[in-house]
């Protein structure tokens, strides 16, 4: 098939998110300067206690919802959108952990592949939460996923790297390592905020460089940044020399909402389907107004 539907994904809030919200608050209250609260931030994520931090308890009620959501949509009888056969996770716990919440059920007679993917992995700053375990460690923990690919250590990626860096990895995972399921056509990508971001600068070369058609349901979507487990539907579709020519992109809510709306199911009442906002689910913190010095990870 030269068409595939991805679910992308950002993972759920984890412990470092939580301790970088707590250190801008309390310097808030403070009353110190934008530039002093980015310090304050900082400083929280220098402790070690950190390293590849796991799910907060809301980061886990977050999945569970995303998971909720994504079962009316997959279970509302449009063949369109389908269980991942599957699924392509950052080696970080979060991502991991996220990953899990959302595809893997005991219930479940098709249980999707997972993979964990080095390319996936959030951009290296070199902070604790940024430090992924050991493979060794991981497969202990997360023994359903496989790590080979983790493992090969490929692509190196550096302590440091800048945004640049993230968007070839990005380009990178695009043009290689995508195509390589495309045998699958419902897969999942579970990822971080910035390597999403840099992968929507990166469909954005290509939509001004005239290469891809995209349609998105938000404006200036190469600019919006994913929040806290946010799921989207994106249909990728390539041409016969495997180039990536289309993207049409929807929330979770508008996917499903087509659904109600399209005659072509016509057992399904409207009124049986449940859609969800997130942030009024959990109080969602507003971060739109983060910065690119600001950004919770």
């Amino acid at each position: 098939s030269n068409r595939m539907m991805i679910y992308f994904v950002r993972h759920a809030e984890a412990e470092h998110n939580v301790k970088e919200k707590e250190a801008v608050q309390n310097s808030i209250k403070r009353g110190e300067s934008k530039k002093e609260q980015e310090a304050a931030r900082k400083s929280i994520l220098n402790n070690p206690v950190l390293r590849d931090a796991p799910l907060s308890y809301r980061g886990t009620q977050e999945a569970r919802l995303s998971h909720t959501s994504l079962d009316d949509l997959m279970s509302a009888g449009d063949s369109r959108y389908q269980p991942p056969k599957v699924v392509l996770v950052s080696p970080l716990r979060r991502a991991l952990m996220t990953a899990t919440l959302l595809f893997h059920h005991s219930e479940s007679k098709n249980k999707p592949k997972f993979l964990a993917l080095e390319i996936l992995r959030e951009k290296r700053t070199g902070l604790p939460c940024d430090e992924r375990h050991d493979v060794a460690t991981l497969r202990q923990e997360f023994p359903h996923i496989n790590f080979d690919d983790v493992e090969r250590g490929l692509p190196i990626v550096n302590t440091g790297e800048d945004n640049t860096r993230v968007k070839a990895r990005t380009n990178e995972f695009l043009e290689e390592r995508l195509t390589e399921y495309l045998d699958n056509e419902f897969v999942a990508v579970v990822s971080h905020k910035g390597w999403l971001r840099e992968m929507r600068h990166t469909l954005k070369d290509r939509v001004t460089d005239g290469s891809l058609q995209a349609d998105f349901d938000i404006d200036e979507w190469d600019e919006t940044l994913y929040k806290n487990c946010e799921v989207r539907v994106a249909e990728f579709s390539w041409g016969s020399s495997r180039m990536l020519e289309s993207v049409v992109s929807r929330s979770v809510e508008n996917a499903m909402s087509s659904i109600v709306a399209c005659p072509s199911s016509p057992d399904r009442n409207p009124k049986d389907i449940v859609t969800f906002n997130k942030s009024e689910s959990i109080g969602e913190i507003d971060t739109e107004e983060e910065t690119e010095e600001m950004m919770f990870f």
